[in-house]
């Protein structure tokens, strides 16, 4: 789902991580089409007034990259993905194939068509394209750092959770995670799917991974923490968690509410995070910067209280000693 995030909380529905590196590398492969189609994208911006969106500039000077040089697979990648970016995922798909009847191990196209396929509920043959793409990539020599790789599993565990195959779920993601253990997507699924078989401890380990990577981004892996928290009979770990998802949907007064009795237990240090980062919202620095210091008084390179002081611009001093 690796970030520098700002004092506001991140809009519900927000394009994770995935998905914004998937759209950098769509864009990256338009402008790599060759100085024909950059002529028309300069057409284009010199004249504002054709209309066309940036997605649909970018689809028009991808056909005429491909017009002009129809056997050149790369530029028929950067067409689909022009039209996937621009919502046009059956056409898209189609590039793709023309693609892959000449370069089957096309692990760009096998990657982009199966998630196209996935977006539009073809789910058994977005799997095929990448169990393709793994049975290309998993025995290279660069396979434990394969983006693609990494991708086409994490398809196969969406599709596995969609078809209420959680077990399998989880074997396809951890798979996903030994390639990249900071994925916050694949962290919050791992959760749900070890939730669904009963690993409610496991469930906690990943969906805690996740929320650490992305903390106010979005609310759906506290709510999954909390269900995992619920499973191992945990109140305060369920109380912790539903105060979070209070924080991300702007409920500040419930949040607080939720966090405050948490402080000196078992969940004291996530509570005081929890309220570090509902006084940022109201505004209330100083009360931010007291919750971030009780944390550093106990754990003196906390990453989440640290980074809470630099956002509000005061110094990691603290009396140590202190309990939080």
């Amino acid at each position: 789902m690796s970030n520098t995030k700002t004092i506001g909380l991140a809009r519900p529905g927000a394009p994770s991580d995935r998905t914004l590196n998937r759209l950098i590398g769509g864009l990256i492969a338009v402008i790599a089409i060759g100085l024909p189609a950059i002529g028309v994208i300069y057409y284009l911006d010199r004249h504002v007034d054709a209309g066309p969106s940036i997605t649909g500039r970018a689809v028009i000077s991808a056909e005429e990259a491909v017009r002009q040089n129809p056997n050149e697979l790369g530029m028929r990648v950067a067409l689909a993905q022009a039209y996937a970016a621009d919502d046009r995922p059956v056409d898209a798909i189609a590039q793709y194939t023309i693609v892959l009847g000449a370069e089957p191990t096309n692990t760009t196209a096998l990657l982009g068509r199966g998630d196209l396929q996935r977006q539009i509920g073809q789910l058994d043959v977005a799997a095929a394209d990448y169990q393709a793409l793994i049975d290309v990539a998993k025995d290279t020599e660069m396979a434990n750092i394969d983006r693609f790789l990494q991708s086409a599993y994490y398809g196969l565990g969406v599709i596995a959770m969609t078809q209420g195959r959680p077990a399998n779920a989880a074997t396809q993601l951890a798979n996903s995670l030994r390639i990249d253990r900071t994925d916050a997507d694949a962290l919050d699924l791992m959760g749900q799917a070890l939730i669904a078989i009963g690993d409610h401890e496991n469930a906690v380990e990943a969906l805690r991974d996740a929320v650490a990577f992305v903390p106010t981004g979005w609310a759906d892996p506290y709510s999954h923490l909390a269900q995992a928290y619920g499973g191992l009979a945990d109140q305060g770990g369920v109380a912790y968690a539903n105060g979070m998802v209070a924080l991300i949907e702007g409920q500040l007064d419930d949040a607080q509410a939720a966090l405050e009795p948490l402080v000196g237990g078992s969940h004291s240090r996530d509570a005081l995070i929890g309220l570090g980062l509902t006084a940022e919202q109201r505004g209330d620095l100083n009360a931010a910067v007291d919750a971030y210091r009780r944390v550093l008084a106990v754990v003196p390179d906390d990453f989440a209280a640290l980074s809470g002081l630099s956002r509000v611009g005061a110094p990691a001093t603290v009396e140590y000693g202190s309990n939080p």
